[in-house]
């Protein structure tokens, strides 16, 4: 195998040696890819995008780049064979040749901005993998005036004594695809490297971690600040981008390695009719852990569930709609694991009508799926399951618009009557799941209906005023306190959308007894990452108390917020150890730091690998004085 080394040989062209990080989570990534066609017309690459083929002897294949400036460009060879199985021919608008000879670990060549053809031919079968770069960009220390940088730019510098700053633009792809923003330094030095989005997303890593700093994007414009905090001797930035996902083929078996507990393998699928019902399994071959997710970006969670203890990683799902989705694996086990991972299509799920009640049956362990079709505006929908009352089924409902859930609510009592509902503002499709994962199978009966807000209320008597306010969960208090129960949470990862998902956290506690149990809130991994947890309640108040009820392992929360609404940051009320650590169930309440404003939502953080085993949470109450 080689490493992406760029070339130090001259000055002003692609410098430093890429780290070892980058071989561990870009090589693995690109291998698993399937190879494009064949064909006439070149493929068009981005500078800095990693191109890849299988090519059997005399094949050829053609890339289309646009150069963007005048410079030495270096072609990288990243491939795990010999990079001379290629000739390589660069060709400019013209069809002048600028190069022809053997492919090179590093191909140096002084280019002017402008279209070029990069032509591979296969002296022999091989694999081809590689990327086009330049050492190029700026970064100040001028945070009102940042240096620029571009996909597959360089920038290289030394005695780094203050943060640096760049904006970072991506050039629009048709695809989404990852960012890999590589930031490394000498021996000893160290540094804070953060990027932020237009739409305000955040993303972050030391390089005493990780060196690499990965996000989706289809283009677009990104802050980069690089922050000595040890050394700052040397510095090189590199941006980088992975191109699409490999593509799965259903029904075909495929192999692939993570190299340890920080890479994550990503493939496309594309489902054809809406409704269909994907079935994926991931199996580790070395019986290590596996997290199976999947969305409509390379990085969502959308679904996702997790295989340990030799056993497979068995995710299914309803495709909202026709399109493209992406299949992610990772692992918690620090050495990687090689697997197998096999996707197939089931049946389309079946249309649930209005009014009228309907028999089924859910397999042990497995789920079934419905739609639910709302033809008015303003409607509630309502979704109610009855089973057998020795069995346990989970009831859920979600809706999907442009690649986005937009509404979705989900019960998970002990048992099998279960109800769920949602207010559907549009006409559109909604997907019911009937879960049997903590069943043996069981016969059901399941309705649907809807009812228009305008005749609920005219039901109850009186509508509400427009600009009426939300009622408190309880009266006030001899102090003027009132309690809440949170009425909808956000989490950064969620073991599934439905059972253990951030909604779970919503409301009063359900969760009868400590365990593990899908009535509360769980991360999608446990022990390896920071995680957040969002809650959102009915009224402002200035906040005088929050309880945490801890149902599983607690202890990791280690800071609580709330949200100014006059700067609309975060601000700490309380961080530090939590004193329910060793607890079987919990409720974590700490002393809170005054504050002078009112506000509706709280976070908190919990640190999963401070206390072994996933970290759940059933409920949050805010206690609040109303100003």
């Amino acid at each position: 195998m080689k490493l992406l080394c760029l070339s130090t040989a001259r000055q002003n062209t692609l410098l430093a040696c890429s780290a070892m990080i980058l071989m561990l989570c870009l090589w693995p990534f690109r291998l698993a890819q399937a190879a494009p066609l064949l064909q006439a017309e070149a493929q068009p690459l981005l500078l800095g995008e990693f191109g890849s083929a299988n090519l059997g002897e005399g094949d050829t294949v053609q890339y289309a780049l646009a150069l963007p400036l005048d410079g030495a460009y270096t072609v990288a060879f990243t491939g795990a064979g010999d990079p001379s199985d290629f000739a390589l021919t660069i060709a400019d608008a013209d069809g002048s040749e600028v190069y022809n000879d053997a492919l090179q670990s590093e191909v140096i060549v002084d280019l002017t901005a402008g279209d070029y053809l990069f032509t591979f031919t296969a002296q022999t079968a091989a694999d081809l993998a590689f990327l086009v770069g330049i050492e190029a960009g700026s970064m100040t220390a001028d945070s009102d005036a940042p240096g620029a940088l571009f996909n597959g730019s360089v920038f290289v510098t030394k005695d780094v004594e203050a943060p640096l700053y760049a904006t970072v633009t991506i050039e629009p792809s048709s695809y989404p695809q990852q960012v890999l923003v590589l930031v490394q330094g000498g021996d000893g030095d160290v540094y804070d490297v953060e990027v932020t989005s237009e739409d305000f997303d955040y993303y972050y890593t030391s390089t005493d971690e990780s060196e690499l700093v990965r996000f989706v994007s289809s283009g677009g414009a990104y802050q980069l600040v690089v922050s000595p905090q040890t050394g700052g001797a040397s510095l090189q930035v590199s941006v980088f981008l992975s191109g699409p996902a490999p593509v799965l083929e259903f029904g075909v078996e495929t192999k692939g390695v993570l190299s340890d507990a920080n890479d994550t393998n990503t493939y496309q699928i594309t489902v054809d009719t809406p409704g269909t019902v994907v079935l994926a399994t991931a199996t580790a071959d070395d019986g290590a852990d596996l997290t199976l997710s999947a969305g409509f970006l390379p990085d969502a969670q959308t679904w996702s569930t997790y295989g340990y203890d030799d056993e497979p990683a068995l995710l299914e799902f309803i495709a909202p709609d026709a399109g493209v989705y992406y299949i992610s694996l990772a692992t918690d086990t620090e050495t990687g694991a090689a697997y197998s991972v096999l996707v197939e299509a089931g049946d389309v799920a079946e249309a649930l009508p209005l009014n009228l009640p309907v028999q089924g049956t859910v397999e042990a362990g497995k789920s079934k799926g419905y739609l639910v079709t709302v033809e008015e505006p303003e409607q509630f929908v309502i979704v109610i399951l009855a089973g057998p009352a020795d069995q346990d089924l989970d009831l859920s409902i979600a809706q999907y618009v442009d690649g986005e859930q937009t509404a979705s609510d989900s019960a998970a009592s002990l048992g099998a009557r279960e109800i769920v509902g949602l207010f559907a503002e549009e006409p559109g499709s909604y997907i019911v799941q009937v879960d049997g994962a903590w069943s043996d199978g069981a016969d059901f009966v399941i309705a649907a209906s809807t009812g228009a807000l305008s005749d609920l209320l005219e039901e109850a008597g009186s509508a509400p005023a427009k600009d009426a306010a939300p009622v408190e969960s309880a009266a006030p208090d001899a102090e003027g306190n009132i309690e809440q129960w949170a009425v909808t949470a956000e989490a950064s990862s969620q073991y599934s959308d439905d059972s253990w998902s951030a909604q779970q956290a919503t409301g009063a506690p359900d969760t009868p007894e400590a365990g593990d149990m899908a009535t509360a809130w769980a991360a999608a991994s446990s022990d390896t990452q920071v995680e957040t947890l969002v809650l959102v309640y009915a009224r402002p108040v200035r906040p005088t108390g929050i309880e945490v009820y801890e149902t599983y392992n607690p202890g990791a929360v280690s800071k609580i917020e709330v949200l100014d609404p006059n700067t609309d940051e975060w601000v700490v009320v309380w961080e530090g150890e939590a004193d329910t650590a060793g607890e079987e169930l919990a409720v974590f309440s700490p002393e809170l730091t005054s504050l002078d404003f009112v506000t509706d939502q709280v976070r908190l953080t919990i640190d999963e690998p401070l206390i072994g085993g996933w970290n759940e949470i059933d409920a949050v109450k805010l206690i609040g004085v109303l100003e």
